[in-house]
């Protein structure tokens, strides 16, 4: 259950954060939502500076000090899967938008 409302928050984030960045740019949802989805999977993805960004833990450990990574990430695998499905989304319906300039 805490999984899948997980999934659902993320979507709905994206979501708002589409809207919002339509609404203020004065741009089309569709031409914004492939461009927000990146921003989610960037913000989301393990091992990317982005991620260090928006990491409000300040954790050390022995694995940080001589190079190695642990296994931990912040966010977990239910968000960098629904950020990408989002993404995925939005490819598909620009790309059926906009299929006679594809083509």
């Amino acid at each position: 259950m805490k999984k899948t409302l997980l999934f659902f928050i993320t979507i709905v984030i994206l979501l708002l954060l589409n809207f919002g960045a339509a609404r203020l740019l004065h741009a089309s949802l569709i031409d914004l939502s492939f461009p927000i989805g990146l921003l989610g999977l960037l913000i989301t993805m393990p091992n990317n500076p982005m991620t260090m960004f928006f990491n409000s833990k300040i954790t050390i450990s022995a694995g940080d000090m001589y190079g190695k990574r642990p296994g931990h990430e912040k966010f977990g695998k239910i968000p960098v899967l629904a950020s990408f499905l989002y993404t995925l989304a939005a490819l598909i319906v620009t790309f059926l938008t906009y299929k006679k300039y594809f083509m």
